[in-house]
């Protein structure tokens, strides 16, 4: 894989742009997190219009104070949406949580890994994070795949409302 470039915010690798959040993609990202095929096996859920309009205020104002947040994923070659991937604070503030989701056309196809990659290195290469984290429904076995392949350790799996949540982390050393 080429080296990760930052671009005006952006980064980019082989295949993929990373672009940060803006109201440029909030569009897209309203009719990514209402999609039942990608957000029903996602911790927030499918959402309505205002509810997926709020997160992406949250994902804009999380850049804004942070210099930092989560990305458009956009296909180079095309220029097509295919989903989101990047960092977050948690609620607590205290550690960034890695995110990624696909489009259901854009899977199978590594681009899942080559976002999250790119978002690892940039975390604890320029952003300087001594740790990451992650978490997933824990029936979600494509997610807990790629975060374990990628160096994630599971610290815990506990039930919540009809199924589990599982939480990783990963450390420097971890990327690939």
């Amino acid at each position: 894989m080429v080296p990760v470039r930052p671009l005006s915010g952006a980064v980019v690798t082989d295949r993929l742009i990373l672009e940060p959040v803006s109201e440029a993609w909030r569009a897209d990202l309203v009719a990514f997190l209402g999609e039942p095929a990608v957000m029903s096996v996602r911790k927030l859920g499918v959402l309505d219009p205002q509810a997926a309009s709020a997160v992406v205020d949250d994902m804009i104002d999380h850049w804004r104070e942070y210099g930092f947040g989560m990305y458009a994923v956009i296909e180079r070659a095309t220029g097509t949406f295919l989903g989101e991937c990047g960092l977050r604070y948690l609620e607590d503030g205290t550690v960034p949580e890695i995110s990624y989701g696909l489009l259901p056309a854009a899977r199978g196809k590594g681009y899942a890994r080559e976002a999250a990659t790119a978002t690892l290195r940039h975390g604890f290469g320029p952003l300087g994070q001594k740790r990451l984290v992650a978490f997933a429904r824990g029936d979600n076995v494509i997610s807990r795949t790629l975060l374990e392949s990628l160096g994630f350790t599971l610290l815990w799996e506990r039930p919540k409302e009809g199924y589990s949540v599982v939480h990783y982390e990963a450390l420097p050393p971890s990327i690939p």
